[in-house]
């Protein structure tokens, strides 16, 4: 396989982001088509990115012959249907976080592509930024010994929320599943495992109007009595200097490991003020996006061509579902989960 033929679906921030990033990659993958929920935005889109195809009738991406693969970037609810759609028409598929919005749907998704030989890899892009993978690298070279405590924050202005009605509790699960999945994967991946317990406390605190949970916290316990805790909210001030605040502490019997992913190196002064901007995760290249996002997308094309299995796969996408929902009757109940 030469070139692999991509179609997208959703052509919002994540889509368009994805689409920037192939633009870099035209000798691997071409972007074939968009399929939205209004075709005229899909129409634009494949404008915008010069793609052959842009559709409402996601049957109409699926059934060309030129398109191998799907990122599906569309709001969490649609996730399940238009994987297991893709996967029935043989197409392998990368698919944002989070991965789908319950237990039963990640194991469809799962199902669907095992089932008809296809790719399904989960968009957790923190795995991909290197100052993550280098925390990776030195926690298994024994660097700082047995990680025995990890505490993550991951904290967004409450300005994303505002305006995207589709961001609520009944489509996206609050900040716990729609963004608190990148901490709970990441929490594992160091760990090297699932946690055996789990604890949580969550609300609308903050946030007025549409019904979404903007701030939570969690506790974990894993099986040999290493501990962890997650800080993650959409609800920071408005005028915050960077779209997404987030670090993670790893703490091993023989040393620590601090990542600080709000200290980036480029600060941009401005009449409006100070601003911070995203030089790991999807910098601007020459040709498209470059930084985490490049590698991801980079990785999903090689296990296509490779056949390996993703680093983010199926299975990763449906724990932290799994650990989030644990997380979220914890705090109903006002018990710890175990899984």
């Amino acid at each position: 396989m030469s070139r692999i033929g991509i179609g997208i679906i959703g052509a919002g921030k994540a889509g368009s982001n994805f689409a920037r990033t192939l633009r870099g990659l035209s000798g691997q993958a071409e972007t074939i088509g968009f399929c939205t929920a209004h075709g005229e935005t899909a129409r634009e889109a494949a404008e915008r990115f010069e793609a052959r195809l842009g559709t409402a009738d996601l049957s109409e991406l699926l059934e060309r012959g030129d398109i191998d693969a799907v990122i599906v970037a569309s709001p969490d609810r649609h996730h399940c249907r238009q994987v297991v759609a893709a996967a029935e028409a043989g197409k392998h598929v990368l698919c944002e976080k989070p991965m789908c919005r319950s237990q039963e749907e990640a194991q469809s998704m799962i199902a669907a592509c095992r089932e008809n030989g296809v790719t399904l890899m989960v968009g957790f892009t923190d795995r991909f930024n290197q100052p993550c993978l280098e925390a990776k690298r030195r926690i298994d070279a024994g660097e700082i010994g047995v990680p025995r405590m990890i505490l993550a924050r991951r904290c967004h202005p409450r300005s994303v929320v505002r305006g995207r009605q589709w961001l609520n509790d009944a489509e996206t699960g609050g900040v716990l599943n729609y963004a608190g999945t990148h901490n709970i994967d990441l929490i594992c991946w160091y760990m090297g495992g699932a946690p055996q317990r789990v604890h949580g406390e969550m609300g609308q605190l903050i946030l007025e109007g549409q019904e979404f949970t903007d701030c939570a916290v969690m506790t974990f316990k894993f099986p040999d009595g290493r501990i962890a805790a997650l800080y993650e909210t959409f609800a920071y001030p408005d005028n915050y200097p960077h779209g997404v605040d987030r670090s993670v502490e790893i703490l091993g019997d023989r040393g620590v490991i601090k990542i600080d992913l709000m200290s980036q190196p480029l600060k941009i002064h401005t009449p409006e003020g100070l601003s911070l901007a995203d030089s790991v995760t999807w910098p601007e290249g020459a040709h498209g996006l470059e930084g985490a996002l490049r590698a991801e997308v980079e990785h999903f094309l090689e296990c296509i061509r490779e056949g390996k299995e993703p680093m983010t796969g199926g299975q990763e996408g449906e724990l932290a579902i799994r650990i989030a929902s644990a997380a979220r009757r914890a705090s109903e109940s006002g018990r710890s989960v175990r899984l």
